[in-house]
């Protein structure tokens, strides 16, 4: 594609409300390094092939990409605007590469952050900035999806230990990550929303089986069936209080939001940028496919709704780090934004044809994946239910 669509999109002057100018030029140090690294046939051959981009991840470690948004007393650095502002670009050349930032820092790291003990946070916090202690996060079950309060594994205490049993779903990273935050019902007679605790799994523990599975979409980072077979874990790796576990989830839920949202705006002006140098390129009847106005309209749609999603991830974004609540914001801005995604990869497809259908170029991979945006994070359709609720006062 051509180098000069990138630039136009990292400094672009709509941002310049909610970024500073080191924001813009931390941008700019993300594309040189991505533009270097992550090339569309490296992104392209791991999906493929449903390998870890290990060289990739290893590569943000070193730029401290995998500090951002931790507590400085860990070595972390960075704000929620530094996380939009990265998470942008970075989704913008490879979803895999974010999806597995956002896992890591974004959930688990930011969760443990706020609500761990002192003794995790100085054992795991450091190790996590460093790249030497991967993360994942354990929610869904196959009954509880979108009504994820409604899980059913357990965890009974037993001394100095938590005994697990149960099965979680859709578990992203699992494979690379050292321990695990599971989501257990710890009062089975409490209500719904009652009764849950957070705990840090390791996952070297006896009974713990991780699994992948197959998936459309996003296989570069595998996303797996987790079970838990009397899994002991010491009861010092509770994370927050005991049976508080759901209050303390709904508080980093907006978070995740924000960065999805982010996220989908990136990887879709990826894939308009695709379609238009393609429709540049591609001449049919003697001139370039763009000047059909059919075809240049279609793109002018996708610019301006990806515009769009792009300005409501950043409002939310900025609410987010001014510290005010954001939850309606921050779910307008996820499903907005995985909506648009989606409508421009299957329009970029519509515009390329059979190439866009082909493994060779990368818009197959952006109609595969954005999909999976709809679906995780909460569903589009939640998250309108969080606005309506908001809207009904």
């Amino acid at each position: 594609m051509n180098p000069a669509y990138t630039l136009a999109m990292l400094d672009r002057p709509d941002l310049r409300p909610y970024l500073s100018d080191e924001q813009f030029e931390f941008r700019r140090s993300v594309n040189r390094v991505l533009a270097k690294h992550a090339s569309p046939d490296y992104i392209g051959k791991c999906d493929e092939d449903k390998r870890f981009p290990k060289e990739l991840i290893d590569i943000g470690v070193e730029q401290g990409w995998f500090a951002l948004t931790l507590p400085e007393a860990y070595g972390g650095i960075g704000d929620y605007m530094d996380m939009t502002a990265f998470l942008e670009v970075a989704a913008y050349y490879s979803v895999a590469l974010s999806r597995f930032w956002n896992a890591n820092i974004n959930m688990v790291g930011g969760a443990l952050a706020r609500f761990a003990s002192e003794e995790i946070k100085s054992e795991v916090l450091p190790a996590l900035a460093q790249g030497d202690g991967w993360l994942a996060f354990a929610l869904s079950e196959n009954g509880s999806g979108s009504d994820a309060a409604s899980l059913t594994t357990r965890a009974a205490i037993d001394g100095d230990n938590f005994v697990i049993d149960g099965t979680k779903m859709w578990i992203t990273g699992a494979l690379q990550a050292k321990y695990i935050l599971t989501a257990v019902r710890t009062d089975k007679d409490a209500k719904k929303h009652e009764g849950i605790s957070l705990l840090l799994v390791p996952t070297d523990a006896p009974g713990l089986e991780i699994r992948p599975i197959d998936l459309l979409g996003g296989s570069a980072i595998r996303t797996c069936e987790v079970n838990y077979v009397g899994v002991r874990v010491p009861r010092r790796l509770l994370v927050g209080e005991l049976h508080m576990g759901w209050k303390r989830l709904t508080a980093v839920l907006a978070k995740e939001r924000v960065a999805l949202s982010a996220m989908c705006a990136g990887a879709a002006q990826a894939a308009v940028d695709l379609a238009r140098w393609y429709a540049l390129d591609r001449k049919q009847f003697g001139q370039p496919v763009f000047d059909f106005q059919a075809v240049s309209h279609m793109i002018v749609d996708m610019q301006t709704q990806v515009d769009a999603a792009r300005m409501m991830a950043y409002r939310a974004a900025r609410l987010l780090a001014d510290g005010q609540p954001c939850d309606a914001e921050s779910s307008q801005a996820k499903y907005f934004a995985s909506d648009v995604y989606v409508r421009v990869a299957t329009e970029g497809l519509q515009i390329m044809g059979a190439n866009g259908y082909a493994m060779e170029y990368p818009m197959q991979r952006h109609y595969r994946e954005s999909k999976l945006f709809q679906i995780f994070g909460g569903t589009n359709q939640i998250q309108r239910n969080i606005v309506a609720r908001s809207l009904r006062g």
